[in-house]
């Protein structure tokens, strides 16, 4: 489309609007509720649980400092637990320190 012109298909309601999105663009949303969460719930912690990747159900954080990572593996299950209240079903199953 050029701009000035019209687009070339009009919506009518919002089910065709979601309809159009693809995995990929839902996909980026989750990560980026995930990102804004993850954020939320750790507070002053990000400077030691760093967010490294997410594949499938399982979040890979990394640990800069031993005590913190002895916190994280006791506050797993409540931080997942946290995580997954964000999203439509639970996504989240694992938390893995590397």
């Amino acid at each position: 489309m050029k701009f000035g012109e019209p687009p070339k298909k009009k919506w009518h309601s919002s089910a065709e609007i979601g309809s159009q999105f693809n995995s990929l663009s839902k996909t980026l949303n989750r990560l980026m509720i995930l990102d804004y969460v993850w954020d939320q719930i750790v507070g002053t912690k990000k400077r030691f649980w760093v967010l490294q990747a997410v594949k499938k159900d399982t979040l890979y954080v990394q640990v800069k400092a031993s005590v913190a990572k002895n916190e994280l593996t006791g506050r797993r299950r409540e931080i997942i637990r946290e995580l997954n209240k964000h999203f439509e079903s639970p996504w989240i199953k694992h938390i893995e320190i590397i």
